[in-house]
């Protein structure tokens, strides 16, 4: 049982690095597979394992590979001015407005999305970084977001209507002011056109309407 486990281990990292490129790079895939001289690298690899071996390598390669639902986040690569709107009050309220700009771009070979975000927030310089990608193995997407306005890291997972193409996540969230911990909160991206789409937070503990904070994408290039 523990060498299996060992096996296992080894196999996420391996198999992470055979599968490297596989949603981006698959251009390279000639290469990867032989030297021009008749001569197969990746069965060098795998001589020396069991069958066993060799089929958890092919297991972890296939999790760790990009693959459909990765190509639904292609929509959000590129540059975006962003207007939110912070309903302090609740829904209804007058919101506080403020603008930003949003980077996006593929990293780790076509796994994740990198956000890459300046603004302001209730008056401050804001920036923050998020990544969003798909877990293969759970198939949900998702998401994380660190910023210079606090120490902590927002996670989330969801996933994407079939129909509207409507992304729906939840996560948790605290609320230092109310000395809550771990709040559920809903978060919804909406695409309007190929240019425009929202994001939306919902504190579901005050509601399943409650929205506190809304932001409007509008892409640049």
């Amino acid at each position: 049982m523990r060498q299996r486990a060992l096996f296992v281990a080894i196999g996420v990292t391996i198999g992470a690095i055979f599968a490297g490129g596989a949603f981006v790079g698959a251009q390279d895939h000639d290469h990867k597979h032989g030297d021009g001289h008749g001569h197969n690298h990746d069965h060098d690899h795998a001589a020396g394992m069991t069958p066993e071996q060799q089929a958890m390598m092919a297991e972890w390669a296939k999790i760790a590979s990009p693959g459909d639902p990765h190509k639904h986040l292609e929509y959000f690569v590129g540059t975006w001015k962003t207007k939110t709107k912070m309903y302090m009050g609740g829904p209804g309220s007058t919101p506080m407005e403020s603008e930003g700009k949003s980077v996006m771009k593929w990293v780790l070979d076509g796994r994740f999305i990198q956000d890459n975000y300046k603004g302001t927030m209730m008056g401050m310089p804001y920036e923050g970084i998020g990544m969003t990608g798909y877990d293969n193995y759970r198939n949900l997407y998702i998401n994380s977001w660190c910023s210079n306005q606090g120490t902590n890291m927002l996670t989330m997972s969801g996933m994407r209507h079939p129909k509207t193409g409507v992304f729906t996540y939840y996560g948790k969230m605290d609320e230092p002011r109310l000395k809550v911990v771990g709040r559920t909160v809903k978060y919804v991206t909406r695409i309007v056109d190929k240019d425009h789409y929202t994001f939306e937070i919902i504190d579901l503990h005050a509601g399943d309407d409650y929205k506190v904070i809304e932001l409007s994408y509008e892409r640049i290039k």
